[in-house]
């Protein structure tokens, strides 16, 4: 066993991983070894066409004078597979721009517990806590190699080889200090690789940094980083690194992970795209996780087509993580071309709650981002689509009277216990009681990570973890699976939705109000429809940008979600999208 006085991934880290999922279902894979991310041979014809054309682009994009940086992630990996460029270059480019625009990224403030310190604004756009830049360009060396082999007939490599690509501070890359967005994690590293990393490794994709979350992930802002397009305004949260990464040049692809909403919120007020995928799609070992059966693993990224680039590379199944084992397979891969002609929707229903969200109210949602969310809806159906108005499902997850534990919340003796109240309780006690367990002197820096994840003082911090133990033994088997009971419900109220309206995919907004402006240790947020229906349903559901604000100049993105394993069906759309309407190529405006 790694020794306790490191926050290892094992014992931290991998914690997600070494749990068993929580209901047995049918396995829909075979448990083989994970296959290959496609090489550029592998594609069809007309995506390598398509692809060919992103190359030229590229490097007329170069000729006329475009930084390295301000490409998207397969127009680099089409010139990378070529040998219009190395490795090396594309990534020193993007470290340079990284140390000239990032700011120290372990800078902290004192939170509102005084004794616990969080990541704070550091005046700059502090989008990365690390940089890796040895790392970075070993990987790149051993990139160039590879690709000038593959490029003599030698074995082919996986497209998206050479593209360098960061990682949210929660995923253990060996040898690199992992602190969770916890500054008393400091000094921690990881002893090993997680799944998602081994595979960026065995792709030749050079790993460029770790990027800013909140305190383990449970943030909706992430206030220290700023947001690229208004630097005074959150970014929004807990991915919110990797999208202001992504968003202001300093990455072109990265990682983040989703609870509630965590790809899809920050991407929305950057203008990048992001995918929450089908749960299980992306093994979580070696990744820092919130909620067991809610958290997964995702990819982000300049463009959708950049997004499922890097998804083909995450995605698959391993044994470490038995609920990836349970996803559906992908013997296509992910689309990373769009369909020809100005109407690809053409035959295609689509369903929309735009009009039909009724939380938060309506007098709350900024006049702004609901008049790009029309205009999306417009948008969509001079592409071919029609367009089906759809009311949302009904949710008794927090309903009470519909379900509850049998026993009431112990902190108090009267408060009842709702069905998502039970899994949420049960699964971090489970998933995290030998995290929550460790003492100061057997490891400061797991001790550090929780009782800032709480912001509690070491006199009160135990109290806490008897009230999460206590909250979880007092919940029955007939409890638990009462309220997955009611979880499927959900699930199954959905896809009757689908069903009934005949519908392959569905718009919802994301977040509706402009987000706020950045205060440190933030733990508010900004209010959107019920952005956790995918984590809930385990469906995948991807933000994609639909135009800036009139009033704010800040970006807007929509949500687009389609049934559990429909994760190309959406991505096809999306990319489809951006062919015709490429807001994703607008450049910052507080670079």
């Amino acid at each position: 066993m790694a020794p306790t006085t490191d926050l290892t991934r094992r014992r931290f880290l991998g914690a997600a991983a070494l749990t068993g999922a929580a209901v047995a279902v049918p396995a829909l894979r075979s448990a083989d070894a994970h296959a290959d991310a496609p090489t550029l041979g592998d594609l069809p014809t007309a995506e390598r066409r398509y692809l060919e054309k992103e190359r030229r682009a590229g490097l007329a994009a170069v000729a006329g004078g475009a930084g390295l940086p301000f490409l998207t992630g397969t127009q680099l990996a089409s010139m990378l597979a070529a040998r219009d460029v190395t490795s090396v270059a594309v990534t020193t480019a993007f470290l340079d721009r990284i140390d000239a625009l990032n700011g120290d990224g372990m800078f902290s403030v004192p939170s509102r517990e005084p004794t616990i310190p969080v990541f704070g604004d550091n005046g700059k756009l502090n989008a990365y806590v690390r940089s890796t830049r040895d790392l970075a360009l070993t990987m790149a060396e051993d990139a160039d190699a590879a690709l000038d082999a593959a490029a003599k007939g030698g074995a082919p490599l996986p497209f998206g080889a050479g593209v360098p690509v960061a990682l949210k501070d929660i995923y253990a890359v060996e040898g690199v200090e992992l602190t969770i967005g916890c500054p008393l994690a400091k000094g921690n590293v990881a002893t090993g690789d997680s799944v998602v990393a081994e595979r960026f490794r065995a792709s030749h994709m050079p790993i460029i940094g770790l990027t800013h979350t909140g305190p383990w992930t449970n943030d909706d802002t992430c206030p220290q980083t700023a947001n690229p397009w208004k630097r005074d305004r959150c970014v929004g949260g807990s991915s919110g690194g990797s999208a202001a990464a992504i968003s202001a040049r300093l990455a072109v692809v990265a990682t983040g992970s989703d609870t509630g909403n965590s790809l899809r919120n920050p991407a929305q007020n950057v203008g990048v795209g992001s995918i929450k995928p089908t749960y299980g799609l992306i093994p979580k070992y070696g990744v820092t996780v919130s909620s067991t059966s809610l958290d997964t693993c995702g990819p982000m990224g300049r463009s959708m087509a950049d997004v499922s680039m890097l998804l083909g590379v995450m995605a698959g199944p391993d044994p470490r993580d038995p609920r990836s084992e349970q996803a559906p397979e992908f013997p296509g891969g992910f689309p990373l071309a769009p369909r020809p002609g100005n109407k690809p929707f053409a035959g295609l229903r689509i369903g929309s709650t735009v009009d039909t969200e009724t939380s938060p109210a309506r007098a709350s949602w900024a006049p702004g981002i609901l008049a790009r969310l029309k205009a999306t809806e417009q948008q969509f159906i001079d592409l071919g689509a029609e367009i089906v108005k759809i009311t949302p499902a009904v949710s008794n997850l927090g309903n009470t009277t519909y379900f509850q534990a049998k026993a009431k919340d112990p902190n108090n003796g009267t408060t009842s216990i709702s069905a998502a109240n039970v899994y949420s309780y049960a699964e971090n006690a489970f998933t995290l009681k030998d995290t929550y367990a460790t003492t100061a002197a057997q490891s400061a820096p797991i001790e550090g990570a929780v009782r800032t994840r709480f912001r509690t003082s070491i006199a009160t911090i135990e109290a806490q973890k008897t009230l999460l133990q206590n909250r979880a033994n007092a919940l029955t088997p007939e409890d638990l699976f009462g309220a997955q009971r009611v979880r499927r419900e959900y699930s199954e109220a959905w896809a009757k939705i689908f069903a009934d309206n005949d519908i392959i995919a569905c718009l919802w907004p994301q977040k509706v109000q402009t987000p706020p402006v950045r205060a440190n240790d933030q733990t508010g947020g900004f209010s959107g429809v019920e952005s956790s229906r995918p984590n809930t349903t385990g469906w995948p559901c991807l933000n994609m940008p639909v135009g800036r604000d009139e009033n704010t100049g800040i970006p807007v993105g929509i949500d687009l979600a389609a049934p559990f394993g429909a994760d190309a069906v959406i991505l096809q759309l999306a990319i489809d999208y951006q062919e015709h309407h490429p807001y994703h190529l607008d450049i910052p405006t507080e670079l």
